[in-house]
């Protein structure tokens, strides 16, 4: 038998230690980069107006510093109007607690009868801890990384910075980049970057536009029928919209077992849920494929993959992240396919 040796050229071993050493330093500083990919979400969506706001001769630099001016002044009369109230609310929710637990443990007793009665509460019960210390451990992935970004100070300062960069000084940011990009790439760069700021941008435009729709219906609908604590849960639908897939159900759940607790009424609680599955309805078959699928343009089933593997690696932060990064790699991808197909032809 012929023995066979497999060859390995010098260039292919030390390009395979280059991309070793790459995904080394990447996994090193995921956090920072990170940061800098939320930077470059801020500065995606400042980035129309600094061009339009250069185009009249006013300094990119002055136009970001006013957006962050207006944002800062919008935040503090938001927080001056619905702080009061909604501290208030949450008050009140937590003054119920014993109520709510007296109702609860009702409701289980009432539940565990009728399994019990219909001969079901053997195989139920056996479900029951599993789906329980699911539940419970998604709810507090999701409150803690919306309280760990409402909590990091240094790191929104630190992607301010980087935005406020990114936006004023653009050429810099472009010709650093293009210093470590080899010269025969260069001239693709240009509208790599023009896409993926376009991209990004729309991405960010259409979610806060969702979040907007979706915490103002929630908190009209629920005024209307009379649903206690309406701002509460209101502020938060249109915060956990962020959350792609799990928000809006947790923010569901939360509305319909708080309606039920404190009021004991099954007529509202049902109009409750009907409520939410109505905006989720109008958001999955209009707002959605409205805002979203024209901003982003990625097939679902690559969009719930992209969330799956995103949530698996960062938590709820990576599925909240997933979307933009795999629209950003969707432009790559063309990119790099629309310049091997000028290759080919020459």
């Amino acid at each position: 038998m012929q023995k066979q040796f497999i060859t390995i050229s010098t260039s292919s071993f030390l390009k395979a230690v280059l991309i070793l050493v790459i995904i080394g330093l990447v996994y090193l500083i995921w956090d920072i980069l990170l940061l800098f990919f939320v930077a470059l979400l801020l500065a995606a969506l400042i980035m129309p107006l600094a061009d339009w706001a250069s185009a009249k001769k006013i300094p990119r630099g002055l136009t970001v510093f006013l957006v962050y001016l207006f944002a800062l002044s919008l935040v503090v009369g938001v927080v001056a109007l619905l702080v009061p109230p909604i501290i208030n609310q949450i008050t009140q929710v937590f003054g119920n607690f014993d109520l709510y637990k007296d109702k609860t443990i009702g409701f289980l007793s009432w539940a565990k009868d009728l399994a019990v009665h219909y001969k079901v509460w053997d195989p139920v019960s056996k479900i029951i801890p599993s789906t329980l210390a699911d539940g419970v451990g998604t709810a507090q992935k999701v409150v803690g990384t919306v309280f760990g970004f409402l909590g990091g100070i240094g790191s929104l300062v630190l992607v301010l910075v980087m935005a406020f960069y990114i936006v004023a000084e653009e050429n810099s940011f472009k010709k650093l980049v293009c210093y470590f990009t080899p010269p025969e790439y260069q001239p693709y760069f240009g509208s790599l970057w023009h896409r993926i700021k376009e991209k990004l941008g729309y991405w960010l435009r259409g979610q806060l536009l969702l979040d907007i729709i979706v915490g103002a219906t929630s908190y009209i609908g629920l005024l209307i029928i009379g649903v206690p604590y309406a701002l509460l849960l209101g502020l938060l639908a249109g915060i956990f919209e962020t959350v792609p897939y799990a928000g809006p159900i947790f923010s569901a759940v939360l509305a319909i077992a708080l309606t039920a607790l404190q009021t004991g009424s099954w007529a509202l609680t049902l109009f409750v849920l009907v409520l939410f599955v109505a905006i989720q309805q109008l958001e999955n078959n209009f707002l959605v494929p409205q805002i979203m699928k024209r901003a982003i343009g990625l097939d679902p089933i690559i969009s719930i993959l992209s969330l799956l593997i995103g949530y698996r690696l960062l938590g709820v932060t990576g599925a909240i992240l997933a979307i933009p990064l795999m629209a950003v790699l969707s432009v790559v991808w063309s990119e790099i396919l629309a310049w091997r197909g000028k290759q080919v032809k020459k």
